[in-house]
């Protein structure tokens, strides 16, 4: 009996393991904040693209779940506050910088 002969590309194999994530981020967040900047697929893709540019394919596999909801998490939310600073007139942007609390 042969093998079937499967072959995945890299950001395929980051697609399988992410998706939940980014689904499990998407159904809990309030009001459905996030799709209204994107869909589910276009968020999978860009969770995909950023961590295929930041994690070897040996630490992204190893990271424990936890780990990795937290890191799908906190880039969404990033997405999301760049968004909407960019949308801010210079007034507006001046406002917010000014609450900022420097440390």
């Amino acid at each position: 009996m042969t093998q079937p002969n499967i072959n995945f590309t890299l950001p395929d194999l980051y697609r399988l393991r992410l998706k939940p994530f980014v689904e499990q981020e998407v159904n809990t967040a309030k009001d459905q904040v996030f799709l209204e900047k994107h869909s589910l697929p276009e968020w999978v893709d860009y969770i995909v693209t950023t961590l295929v540019e930041r994690l070897s394919l040996e630490r992204f596999m190893t990271l424990r779940d936890n780990d990795l909801q937290g890191m799908v998490g906190r880039l969404m939310s990033l997405e999301l506050v760049a968004g909407m600073l960019a949308d801010f007139t210079p007034e507006q942007m001046r406002i917010f910088d000014d609450c900022l609390v420097r440390r």
